[in-house]
């Protein structure tokens, strides 16, 4: 049952996954509560990681990012969709090598450093993630290259995007539109999936029933959480929740993550791997 009162049951909470986009920040604005909130946690000992679909960041951008209002983090507290995207190539397709890109720079840097190549010529896997230069032609090698067989990944569905002044297309816009036009289905390695979840866990090194899930969406954040057995925090500071009862529904909802009660009590307890 959703928690909305003024009065929560908090659960025990020894680790933190959030979303950043809609929950830490709209845009280039800073959500106040919420970086007051995670400079207190830090504070408390709290250990926090953050997820974003958003392939256009690397957790450089981030740590710069978040620096810049105050919330000082280090890389290996951002798992990206870029990077996830990287790592399921090699690890499920480790004979495919040459790979078509729609993205930001940092999705084609994620692929180059794991060693792929680059390429719009006959390439065996096409990846996209958000691309705010998106063009017909790029789209028209992407429909090419998977009638060809190439494999089709995408980084995350999200439709829309918060921004400083309202929203924006997401990936996941002109995801569907390539997937349209080629009857094929992508495999999305960010939320609602739960690879970037279960690399958050291991990267705390906290248990699952003791860790919680903030995000803003829940078609996406909060069914990630789900899928992964955390209980969800559904903060109403980013994309409007429209009602979808086919949606696994979030445990808590909050207006501000000043909601969210993480005692130094339970924070100062020994940590325990994850289960």
């Amino acid at each position: 049952m959703v928690s909305t009162s003024s009065t929560f049951n908090w659960p025990p909470i020894d680790g933190i996954i959030s979303d950043l986009d809609g929950v830490v920040y709209r845009g280039s604005t800073a959500i106040a509560d919420a970086i007051e909130a995670f400079a207190r946690w830090r504070k408390a000992g709290v250990p926090f990681c953050f997820v974003t679909n958003n392939s256009t960041h690397t957790p450089e951008d981030v740590v710069r990012k978040l620096t810049g209002f105050g919330l000082a983090i280090a890389p290996s507290q951002v798992v990206t969709s870029a990077i996830t995207a990287a790592e399921l190539i090699r690890t499920n397709y480790p004979e495919l090598t040459k790979v078509y890109v729609i993205g930001a720079p940092s999705l084609v840097t994620a692929m180059r450093e794991v060693g792929l190549e680059i390429t719009d010529r006959s390439p065996e896997v096409v990846v996209m993630g958000l691309d705010r230069d998106i063009t017909h032609e790029k789209m028209r090698i992407a429909v090419e290259a998977i009638l060809n067989g190439a494999v089709f990944i995408g980084t995350n569905p999200d439709l829309l995007l918060p921004t400083a002044n309202g929203f924006e297309p997401g990936a996941g816009a002109t995801i569907a539109a390539v997937a349209a036009a080629t009857q094929v289905q992508p495999s999305i390695v960010g939320k609602p999936q739960v690879p970037m979840i279960e690399t958050a866990l291991s990267r705390l090194g906290t248990n699952r029933a003791s860790t919680i899930m903030i995000g803003d969406q829940v078609l996406t954040d909060i069914q990630a959480g789900k899928k992964a057995g955390l209980a969800t925090v559904l903060v109403t500071t980013g994309v409007p929740m429209r009602q979808d009862p086919s949606l696994m529904a979030p445990d808590f909802i909050v207006s501000s993550l000043r909601e969210v009660e993480v005692s130094a009590a339970r924070a100062a307890r020994p940590q325990q791997r994850r289960a």
